[in-house]
Formats: structure tokens, C-alpha cells, sequence
């Protein structure tokens, strides 16, 4: 029995049916989490490895190099990068594609600890950060203060850190910016000599010092007791009166012993004032919304205590306003979308209850899709929202058909009940198809393991619930709804649309009597693409302006952070005598030794009366001079940190900061290239220090001893964690003064030879002063450095070309060499999955309707509406100038399985009509006039549900990629399909059916 016959039998059923689904749907809405985005993983991961005080040489030889080694032994790897530093290094891993990173980085941890062995004794700690879009923090805080806020690691530990970690739903708080207390122990370098203190006997003493271990059990009358040795070190005190050499010599006797904050080697200001972070992740599973609003109300009731007075708390990201921004402007979108849609309705239908029946398909959709996101575990993100408000134009699309086939019934005479049961179960098989072609685009994300098929999974399942819904209610509530009312009475006055029909079928008739004519106009429609893509400008990721200004300062040396303290404040001090000039709203500065960067946060769009551009040049004009730097802006880019970069590539960093410095040069002088520099680092001068193998030797010491010495004097060492009243406590042994330390100071450091003796550094080692590396970067295992180039008015299509020629005319010694940066690659991978996508797509669907037709040849005169529907969209944005990216491209996915669905419509109508005795002329022509209505129906309130977007200004969460790109390419493709459905379509039909039928002739002759 057709679900149709089913539904109209047992309205009551069937009624009831739809009320539990919509029930169900209700509650499970209040329950579907809300968030930034879902938590989608990509294949690789970063590895921190903190090493403090060391060089950039020294981090990459000892530390990033056997990892990045080690790493590469991993199977699946693509790509390896690192970055070694001043105190640190990075190393990033990418996977290839259907790597699961939860494996991978089990794998990763357990290869670095399988060369532990082979890294600096003195090397902790490590980090592995996987790339998860969900693991992004879900609210960022800055705190400042006219007091001294460097101190106040346990105020704030205490009052705000540990109190919103005790919230529900919150995952991880990192505070950061102020530094827990230490235990310093800072040796006085005459007492060890003095006393002869060996210096590594005295780290391992320390070590020792604090234990508490099982000794076994023992019986005493009876019964079992638990003996453990315990030598807890609880303090200060218990430090200073420790014994560490004969004689009764103490710790105190050869060293200050502090409980202190470390110093820092990094700052940050927001509004010329001390600033520390605070950044807040949420679970997983908890709702964003809920988790933010619960976390600002602990922060009400923080500000409220007495001992927070004066502490002032500032929100620098809030997912949260994303999330309610974007559904704010989707939802008036769509409002206005679906009123528009209504009208339009009304307009075709002219009778109130029919559009109300009509529209009673959205709601129901969206509902039931709500529900299904709670059973499927989808949350309501960024992603999710967008398939939803593509999905609201779409779900009219098979009430309509099947409503206007049952008007057609009932005005042929036949009752309410047989016409609501024929003109449905007719056209049951048509709407059928169509929308599995609109869901079948979606399933090459299924087989495809890219990342952004990853997205797009998100998108599709929102359209594909919700069109599916609307096709159930479409052969169920629709006809069931339908045939308790009358169809609106045959008014004797012609509306616009019977005259429209009219004249419609007139031009039908006269294109199918003119062969040469329908052909000519049928070449020279395709052939008309070729003119607005010849200025189509492509780019996958278009950087768009946002209000915000990134100002790096280009520090040519690493100094003292209360120098480029100083640099800083100059530099903010003019940007605030200008606030309102500038329409700053804050300035937030990071700052280190070698690095410092303000962010610049301009006032809303909306009460902004410059453009960023503006604001960037009239800053520049009388930017005051610093001696440390060059300041110089960059934008910050709604999709990517990562500018457009070229690499140079060879083994000798000497050699490729020259190789930088004439790149940058060169592409400097191209026009439409803005802020182009070298990354190129200049390091910190450094002591060389050579230790004598032969006058080691002759002092019984090895040159490895005596670096370890040094090296422990210098840098300092973690020798023990005791157990406080809230956490662990660091003690730390480093000398005394040592950041404030000169060369005479380090040449009379003393090395203990053995018990009795000593003997000071100079007498074993030489020295020398020259400058040190910079940052030093690798690219897959091979020394790199990145020339980062600002585009203005180009597309990055447009510079890949321009900087292939520069590069080209380089000439590079042997071993050396360029390459293009991630952002070309990504480009190109983006547009690759794009058209792979694309092409099974177009395969599926020509499957979908060969298995329609039962023919091979009609579902190729369905398909040319694909081809017409991408000519439109090249003509839209060259007449609008939209920049064809990749959210054209998702349009274009979207687009290819609507614009079938109207011929589909049409040309299954022919062929019934034909099978009815209709000649072919005659069944073309009566079928065309009979699906006009509904095609313009179907496609005016997809194009009306898409206006809003297409000419606004909404953005992905907020602050995303606009959506107006692939609005426009829905719009602009299905309008000019819509048109080539009714004028070209039935000519292409009348051709290839010829076509069939002298093939037909030519195999029966054969024969």
C-alpha cells in the first residue's frame, strides 16, 4: 500500500504520528548542546619542549632534531616542522588523511620516550597538542590592575581559578601570565669555593633529600605494623638546616634559600596595564551557552569579594557571543526568508489555507532535524546552523509539487479524497528523486577523508534530516491536509501567472517548430560562461578586513624585558593619545626578550566611521621610532593565522637569511605585495665556551662534567617537588644573581676537582663572544626560512604566479633551493577535494535518474541544467564581483542537486503525459505549462530564502568567513537554471529523443 493510500485511510494515525514527532522533536531541541564548533579532529599534532635558558643552536641540536628523527619513523606521516628558540621549541606532525590523531599521539608519546635517553639530562617536560577544532578555548579572560598583580598566583589561584574549575561543564583552566611560587636555593659562589663544594654532589644530595618509602612490615604482640622511612622536606626551614657536606656545613651556610616567584621572561599589557590570562575550555559534551553564562556569574560573585577589589576582569573571545550572534542572524534570515516565501506562495496559490498547509513543512522539518541532532549526537554549531538555514528555502519545494498536482486534479472534477491520492502518488516518484538528489551531493563527505569533508559531514546531515522530513510530510500530512479543503475557485479574471502561462507555452511551441534557432541559442547560452570567467577571481581563501589590527614590532635582537618594555609603552602611549582618532577601543600587548606584538581592537562596525585600511595608514604616518625594531602591521585573518609565505631551503642559516634578505627585497618591489619580511631572527650575543680537553684531563675532569656544571650554575635545576599545603612546590638550585651575572663572574665560577680542591672555569675553558642564532626553522627535516608577504588587492592565485617568477631568477648554491608555503598547498588541496566531491556528485546523480527514467539519455538533458546552473553562478559574481572561494564551492555542491530536481519534475511529467497517448509535441508543451507554476514556485522561495544572506553581511559564528558567497552561487545558479528548466530544457529532451530514436533505428537495422 502507497504511504499516501496509508495516511489518508487512518488520518487520525497518521496525525498523531506527526504530533509524537514533533513532541519528541521539542523536548530533544532544549537538550542539543550549543557550540563554537563540533569537535573535529585533523591528523596532526604539536609537541612543546620547553628547555629554559638555552640557545636557539642549542634546543635544535640537542632536543628538536632527535625528535623530529624519531617522529618520522611514524607511519602516516606527511609533514614534520619545527621551530627552535630561545627556551623552547616546536615540532608540528601532520598525518595523512584517515589517521585517527587519538592513536598517533599515543604513538608520538611513546617514541619521544623511547630516545629519552638521548635528550639533556636537565629536559622535563613535554606537551602533545592535538589539532581539534572543539579543543579551542571556549572563553578567553585578561586580567589587570593598577596593583602589582606579578605576585598574586595564589589570589587568584584561590578565587578564580579553582572556583570555575568547580563549575559543571568546564574542562580545563589555564592561568598564565603569573607564576607559582618556587623554592629558591641560590649558592653563593665564594662559599662553595670556600668549602669546597662539589657542585653535582650537592644536586644529587639535594635530590635525596626528601623521600618516603616502604620498608616492609614488622610483628609486634601480634600484629602487623608497616615500616616507612620518611625524610619529608615541609619548607624553607627544613632546606636551610640541611647537611650537605662534613663538618656540619648546611645549606644555609652556602646558600640563600627563598620561597619566591620565578622571573619572568614574558609580559602582557591590556590598556598600558599589567595584564595576566586566563583561558577557560569547556567538556566536550557540555553546552557552550550554558558553561559561559554559568562561568561570567562566578566571576560576578568574584568580583565581589573584598580581596579582588581593584582587579579588573576583561573578556577577549567569548564562543559563546559567536554562537548567539549567528543564531540571531540566521534566525532573522530566515524569518525573513520564510515570510518571503509565504508570500510568494500566496501569490501562486491565492488562497490562504493552501500556503498554510504549504508551509507547514518548514517547522515540522526543522523540528524533527533538532530532534534526530540529539539521537545522532550533532551538536547545534556554526556548521550545523549553516545546513539548517540552506535546508529552510528547500523544504516548500516537494509540498508544493504535490499540492499543485492535486489542484490539478480537483480541477479536473475528480473528488478531494482520489484527487489528494492520485496527484500525490503521481508525482511521488519524481519528488522521490529529486530530493535524493539533493541529499546524494553529500555522500562523497562519507568516502572522502578530508578535512574539509569533515565539515561539510556536519552541513549535510542538517539538510539531508530536514529534507527528508519535509518529503515524508509531503506524501502523508499534505495530502491528507489537502483534500479536506477546496482548491481555490477557477477566478474568470486571468492572473499575471495564466498569462504568463500562456504566453510561456506560445514560446515553447515556437522553439520546438525552430530547430536551428533552439540549437544556436542552446551553444550560445553555454558558450556565454566563457566571458565572465575570464574575470573570475578564484580564491580559496579570501582574507577578508576585520576590526582588528595586528602591529608586530620586529625586534633585531633579544634584549633586556625591561627594555622592550619601554619600546612598548612608547608605542601604546601614541596609539592612546589617539584613541578616538584611531577608534581604538583596547590594546592588548605580548611582549618577550626577542618578540613583541599589540593587538589593536577597533570599535564595532557599526559605530565605526573609518575603514580599517584607513585607520592602519594613519597610524603608520607618525608611528614613533623605536631603536630595537621596526614596527610594521599585519592583518589577522578570519580563516587562518598563516599569511602567504614563501620558504628559502638549505642546511646553513647564515646562508639563508642572505637568500631571505634578497627575497624580500625582490618581492618588495611587486605591486599588490604589502608587508613582505623575512622571518629571519637576529639572535642574542652568546659566550662560546670551549672547555680544553687536555687541561680537563689533567684536573681528572671530562669535558662533559665540567659543561654539566656550568651548565646546572647557569641555567639552573629543578632538584626536587615537596609537598605544600594546596600543591607541589618547585626547589630550584641556580646562583646567586645569575641573570645579572658578567663574564668575570662566570670565568671565576668554581669547578670542584675532588673533595679537597677546587679550581676556577677560565682555567679550563676559553671564551668567546660573537653573536648567536636566531629562530631556527625546519621544513619536513630540511632547514627553512619563511618569507611572509600581506596581499593587497590580489587574489593568492594572482601571487603564486608573480612569485614564481621572482623566485625563478634567484640564483642559489648548491643544496639550496625555494618552496611555496602551506597556504598555496591548502589552496590547492581545498579545491581538489572540492571537484572530486563535485565530480561523484554529478556521477550519483546521473545514476538517481538513469534508474528514474530507465533510460540513459533523458537523465543527460536533466543534467545540462548543472551545467547552465554554474554559467549563472559565473555571471552573478562577475555582476556582483564576489570572489569565487571555497563556500562558492559548498554552494555549488548544494546547487547541482536543486536545480535537478525542477527538471526531473518536468521531464517525468512529459513521459507520463506521453504514456498517455499525448504525442510528443503535444506532451511537451502541456507539460511544461502544467510544472510552470510549481518550478517558479519551488525556485522563487529557494531564491527568496537566500536573499537575506546573499546581500548581508552574516558571518560564520560571528566573526567567520561571510556566508554571502555560497548564497549568491545557490541564488545566482538556480535562478538561470530555473530559466534554462523552462525555455532550454524541453529543446534539449526533443534532441536527444531524436537521438534515441535513429539509434533505435540504426541497432534494428543492424539487425
Amino acid at each position: 500500500m502507497h504511504i499516501t493510500d496509508l495516511s489518508i485511510r487512518r488520518p487520525v494515525t497518521t496525525l498523531m504520528v506527526f504530533v509524537s514527532l514533533l513532541v519528541v522533536g521539542l523536548i530533544a531541541t532544549r537538550m542539543v548542546p550549543l557550540e563554537f564548533m563540533p569537535n573535529i579532529t585533523f591528523p596532526g599534532a604539536f609537541v612543546q619542549l620547553p628547555y629554559p635558558n638555552s640557545t636557539p643552536a642549542e634546543v635544535n641540536e640537542n632536543v628538536a632534531r632527535p625528535i623530529e628523527e624519531v617522529l618520522a619513523t611514524i607511519s602516516g606521516v606527511e609533514r614534520i616542522n619545527s621551530n627552535s628558540g630561545e627556551d623552547n621549541a616546536g615540532v608540528i606532525v601532520i598525518f595523512k588523511q584517515g589517521n585517527e590523531i587519538d592513536l598517533k599521539a599515543i604513538e608520538i608519546k611513546e617514541k619521544i620516550e623511547s630516545i629519552r635517553n638521548q635528550l639533556p639530562d636537565d629536559f622535563e617536560y613535554y606537551t602533545i597538542n592535538k589539532f581539534q577544532d572543539g579543543d579551542a578555548p571556549t572563553l578567553q579572560l585578561r586580567i589587570s590592575s593598577n596593583r602589582d598583580l606579578s605576585d598574586a598566583y595564589e589570589l587568584l589561584n584561590r578565587n578564580l581559578k579553582q572556583r570555575i574549575e568547580r563549575i559543571p561543564g568546564v574542562g580545563q583552566v589555564t592561568l598564565y601570565g603569573v607564576e607559582k611560587k618556587e623554592i629558591r636555593v641560590e649558592l653563593d659562589p665564594d662559599r662553595l669555593t670556600q668549602y669546597n663544594i662539589n657542585l653535582n654532589r650537592l644536586s644529587s644530595t639535594l635530590r635525596q633529600a626528601n623521600f618516603s618509602i616502604s620498608a616492609g612490615k614488622i610483628t609486634d604482640s601480634g600484629l602487623r605494623y608497616m615500616v616507612r622511612p620518611v625524610g619529608n622536606l615541609n619548607g624553607v626551614e627544613d632546606i636551610e638546616n640541611l647537611i650537605v657536606a662534613d663538618n656540619n656545613i648546611r645549606v644555609k651556610d652556602i646558600a640563600t634559600v627563598r620561597y619566591t616567584s620565578p622571573e619572568r621572561n614574558y609580559a602582557r599589557h591590556l590598556d598600558r596595564k599589567y595584564a595576566i590570562g586566563l583561558d577557560i575550555t569547556k567538556e566536550s559534551t557540555a553546552n557552550t551557552v550554558q558553561v559561559v553564562d554559568e562561568v561570567l556569574a562566578e566571576i560576578d560573585k568574584v568580583n565581589e569579594l573584598p580581596e579582588m577589589q581593584g582587579i579588573e576582569i576583561y573578556e577577549m573571545f567569548n564562543q559563546a557571543d559567536g554562537i548567539l550572534s549567528s543564531l540571531r542572524e540566521l534566525f532573522n534570515s530566515g524569518m525573513i526568508g520564510a515570510l518571503l516565501s509565504v508570500f510568494v506562495l500566496y501569490i501562486f496559490l491565492r488562497q490562504m489555507s493552501t500556503t498554510l498547509i504549504v508551509a507547514t513543512a518548514v517547522p515540522f522539518s526543522l523540528i524533527v532535524t533538532l530532534g534526530f541532532f540529539y539521537f545522532l549526537d550533532i551538536s547545534l554549531n556554526i556548521l550545523s546552523m549553516m545546513g539548517l538555514m540552506l535546508a529552510i528555502g528547500m523544504l516548500v519545494d516537494n509540498a508544493v509539487v504535490v499540492t499543485e498536482n492535486i489542484h490539478r486534479y480537483q480541477r479536473k472534477g475528480n473528488d478531494a479524497r482520489k484527487s489528494a491520492i492520485f496527484g500525490a502518488k503521481e508525482v511521488s516518484i519524481a519528488v522521490t528523486a529529486g530530493t535524493l538528489t539533493s541529499i546524494i551531493v553529500f555522500l562523497p563527505n562519507v568516502v572522502n577523508e578530508s578535512f574539509i569533508s569533515q565539515h561539510m559531514y556536519y552541513i549535510g546531515m542538517a539538510i539531508i534530516i530536514a529534507l527528508l522530513a519535509s518529503l515524508v510530510i509531503s506524501l502523508t500530512v499534505i495530502p491528507l491536509l489537502a483534500s479536506k479543503i477546496h482548491p481555490p475557485e477557477k477566478s474568470k479574471k486571468k492572473t499575471v501567472i495564466d498569462k504568463l502561462s500562456v504566453k510561456y507555452s506560445a514560446l515553447l511551441g515556437w522553439l520546438l517548430e525552430r530547430r536551428k534557432i533552439s540549437v544556436l541559442f542552446i551553444v550560445l547560452l553555454f558558450l556565454s560562461g566563457g566571458v565572465p570567467m575570464a574575470f573570475m577571481n578564484v580564491d580559496m581563501f579570501p582574507r577578508v578586513e576585520e576590526r582588528q589590527l595586528r602591529l608586530q614590532y620586529n625586534l633585531n635582537a633579544s634584549y633586556t624585558l625591561d627594555r622592550v618594555k619601554e619600546s612598548v609603552d612608547r608605542i601604546e602611549e601614541y596609539l592612546y593619545e589617539n584613541q578616538d582618532k584611531f577608534e581604538i577601543e583596547s590594546v592588548y600587548t605580548y611582549y618577550q626578550p626577542e618578540y613583541a606584538q599589540s593587538t589593536i581592537n577597533l570599535i564595532d562596525e557599526d559605530d565605526a566611521k573609518k575603514a580599517v585600511t584607513q585607520i592602519k595608514e594613519e597610524i603608520q604616518k607618525d608611528l614613533p621610532k623605536i631603536a630595537l625594531g621596526q614596527p610594521a602591521f599585519e592583518f589577522i585573518s578570519r580563516n587562518s593565522a598563516e599569511q602567504v609565505r614563501v620558504f628559502v631551503q638549505g642546511e646553513s642559516m647564515d646562508v639563508l637569511e642572505e637568500l631571505a634578505e634578497q627575497v624580500e627585497w625582490r618581492l618588495g618591489q611587486i605591486e599588490g605585495f604589502a608587508d613582505v619580511r623575512s622571518e629571519a631572527e637576529a639572535g642574542s650575543d652568546e659566550i662560546r665556551l670551549t672547555v680544553n680537553h687536555d687541561r680537563a684531563r689533567n684536573f681528572g675532569l671530562t669535558s662533559s662534567a665540567v659543561a654539566s656544571m656550568v651548565s646546572g650554575a647557569m641555567r639552573g635545576q629543578t632538584i626536587q617537588r615537596i609537598r605544600g599545603e594546596d600543591s607541589e612546590i618547585d626547589v630550584v638550585l641556580a646562583f646567586q644573581d645569575v641573570n645579572r651575572q658578567t663574564i668575570d663572574d662566570l670565568k671565576n665560577l668554581p669547578i670542584s676537582i675532588n673533595d679537597d680542591q677546587s679550581v676556577k672555569l677560565a682555567t679550563l675553558a676559553d671564551f668567546e663572544e660573537r653573536p648567536g642564532a636566531g629562530r631556527i626553522f625546519r621544513e619536513n627535516r630540511r632547514t627553512s626560512l619563511g618569507i611572509s608577504i600581506n596581499l593587497d588587492d590580489i587574489t593568492s592565485d594572482e601571487a603564486r604566479g608573480k612569485i614564481s617568477q621572482v623566485m625563478d631568477q634567484i640564483i642559489y648554491p648548491a643544496g639550496y633551493g625555494w618552496s611555496y608555503g602551506r597556504s598555496f598547498g591548502n589552496d590547492m588541496d581545498a579545491m581538489n577535494t572540492m571537484l572530486f566531491n563535485i565530480s561523484i556528485a554529478f556521477f550519483l546523480i546521473y545514476l538517481i535518474m538513469a534508474s528514474l527514467f530507465e533510460s540513459l539519455i533523458y537523465p543527460t538533458s536533466v543534467l545540462s541544467c548543472i551545467f547552465y546552473g554554474m554559467i549563472g553562478i559565473f555571471w552573478f559574481f562577475f555582476i556582483t564581483g564576489t570572489t569565487f572561494d571555497l563556500m562558492a564551492f559548498i554552494g555549488i555542491l548544494i546547487l547541482m542537486g536543486i536545480v535537478v530536481n525542477n527538471g526531473i519534475v518536468l521531464i517525468d511529467h512529459i513521459n507520463h503525459l506521453r504514456s498517455e497517448g499525448l504525442s510528443r509535441r503535444e506532451a511537451v508543451i502541456q507539460g511544461g505549462r502544467d510544472r510552470m507554476r510549481p518550478i517558479l514556485m519551488t525556485a522563487a522561495t529557494t531564491v527568496l530564502g537566500l536573499v537575506p544572506l546573499c546581500f548581508g553581511t552574516t558571518q560564520i559564528g560571528g566573526n567567520g568567513p561571510p556566508y554571502f558567497p555560497m548564497a549568491r552561487a545557490i541564488v545566482g545558479g538556480l535562478t538561470f537554471s530555473t530559466v534554462v528548466t523552462l525555455l532550454v530544457l524541453p529543446s534539449i529532451y526533443v534532441i536527444l529523443d531524436d537521438i534515441k530514436i535513429w539509434s533505435n533505428r540504426i541497432l534494428h537495422a543492424a539487425k
